[in-house]
């Protein structure tokens, strides 16, 4: 009997050993995880541009960029995650404007490829958001209304397509490096508060790539 629970008490021990060393193993062995809740950051740099001629004079003064993104979003699998971002952005690089600001409020959707076991995650996305452009100070001359002077503001819908990777430094914490380009169209344009028409629609497009850490909440491996 005392041989036989001998017996018992070492495969017991063999088997809590086997699965405790197994998890060490499969831990390791996890690089990167995009499942769960995340947060994000990213530091943007970049340029837009109009097939407008109203809008073209204004863009070829200052066409550069600089701005952050904010997103926050959660990882349904490996391969899907759904989040909400803002993005600031200012192309007053010359300090020449009261504001030259372009603010989006949006959603968006990302297929990730790669597997837990690389570091390296490559992802595409496509963004819907809201779209506010401002620029002040402009100066319009109008029909019947003379030169008008003030605060040119532009709202739309813009569509957002984007690609990059995630570099997984920890399971749970990864720099990446995002590129998006930004497709807006059919602005309302109003500049002092007075509604300007034009023959053409209204275009705002914007291409930037950013860099930033993405950290995840949940398994720490």
């Amino acid at each position: 009997m005392k041989r036989l629970i001998n017996t018992i008490v070492r495969f017991w021990m063999a088997g809590i050993f086997l699965i405790f060393f197994s998890d060490i193993v499969l831990s390791q062995g996890i690089r990167s995880d995009v499942s769960g809740f995340y947060a994000n950051i990213n530091f943007t740099g970049g340029i837009w541009n109009t097939p407008n001629t109203f809008l073209k004079d204004i863009r070829d003064l200052d066409p550069n960029s600089i701005g952050v993104q904010l997103s926050g979003g959660h990882g349904f699998s490996q391969r899907m995650e759904g989040f909400a971002h803002l993005s600031l952005t200012t192309f007053n690089l010359s300090g020449d404007w009261d504001t030259y600001s372009h603010t989006e409020l949006g959603v968006g959707f990302r297929y990730n490829t790669g597997a837990t076991l690389k570091r390296l995650r490559p992802f595409a996305d496509v963004q819907i958001s809201s779209s506010n452009v401002e620029i002040n100070r402009v100066f319009v001359t109008l029909p019947g209304a003379g030169r008008v002077e003030g605060a040119l503001e532009l709202s739309g819908i813009s569509l957002i397509f984007g690609g990059g990777t995630r570099y997984f430094i920890k399971p749970w914490v990864a720099a990446n490096l995002h590129l998006r380009y930004h497709l807006g169209s059919d602005y309302n344009a109003t500049i002092g508060g007075t509604d300007l028409a034009f023959d053409e629609d209204l275009e705002f497009n914007q291409f930037d790539a950013g860099i930033g850490i993405t950290w995840y909440f949940g398994n720490k491996f």
